[in-house]
């Protein structure tokens, strides 16, 4: 049985596509649903000596259906010339880009107190500055016949969290750069969302921590847990497939309910 027109927007087929920070939970799920839509796909990591957590990620994508196996580059995202390496590499072996999914963080969570500026820069550079850099890039590869760009960041874009002061800056900066590019690169046909994760279920979360903190978030929680990797999928698809063809410089929250709270 044939899909119905409106199923057939969210198809990827004949589409090349590109993860970045492919290692990252939300970066495998990424990998994994462009590859089940269809895309032809490379997946390049956000920091070296990922090697094992890249593999990963292939193995995602291919119990997803890629009909051939993710190319992989494992390169620094924080450094142009890795990212232009990894752009110019995806155009050539794919013959375009047309889809780009960044999963670029780094988080940091102490008391403003006990920051210098050496942990400012780090910061900065591996949640905002390595999301320019990716985002510049590819939509130099998409400038000739457009695409679609979707960048995987925190709803602590939106809301301030004590102890998190240097991270929810990076993630603010993030959400404005989406929609100042989207405004910019309109009538170039390159659309660029944001799509916005609640407190994730992944290892480097302070949530999962055992300790009052993670105690009380949970407390805190509209449906009391954390938000599951694999419940990105569905926004993800939506945004980087030409069913949201008309839809650019938004955000959408993944988060239960979340950011509705005061």
């Amino acid at each position: 049985m044939a899909f119905p027109q409106g199923l057939n927007d969210f198809s990827l087929a004949g589409k090349a596509g590109l993860v970045i920070g492919a290692e990252h939970p939300a970066g495998r799920v990424a990998a994994a649903t462009l590859a089940e839509a269809g895309a032809r796909l490379m997946i390049a990591s956000q920091e070296p000596a990922t090697d094992e957590r890249m593999q990963e990620a292939v193995k995602a994508a291919q119990a997803a259906g890629a009909k051939a196996a993710p190319i992989i580059r494992v390169q620094n995202a924080n450094i142009r010339a890795d990212v232009r390496a990894t752009i110019d590499e995806a155009v050539k072996r794919l013959g375009g880009l047309d889809v780009m999914v960044t999963v670029l963080d780094a988080p940091y969570y102490a008391p403003a107190e006990a920051g210098d500026d050496t942990i400012f820069d780090r910061v900065i550079e591996s949640n905002l500055k390595s999301v320019w850099i990716a985002c510049q890039e590819g939509g130099r590869a998409m400038r000739q016949r457009g695409g679609s760009i979707v960048v995987v960041s925190s709803v602590l874009a939106e809301r301030g969290v004590p102890g998190a002061s240097l991270y929810c800056a990076a993630k603010g900066g993030v959400a404005n750069l989406v929609r100042a590019l989207a405004l910019e690169w309109a009538r170039q046909n390159i659309r660029i969302n944001l799509l916005e994760a609640g407190w994730m279920a992944e290892e480097r979360s302070p949530a999962l921590a055992d300790d009052e903190f993670a105690a009380n978030l949970l407390k805190y929680l509209p449906y009391k847990r954390l938000v599951q990797p694999d419940e990105l999928a569905g926004v993800l698809l939506y945004l980087v497939s030409p069913a949201s063809g008309f839809v650019t410089g938004e955000a959408i929250a993944i988060d239960g309910g979340l950011l509705c709270r005061v």
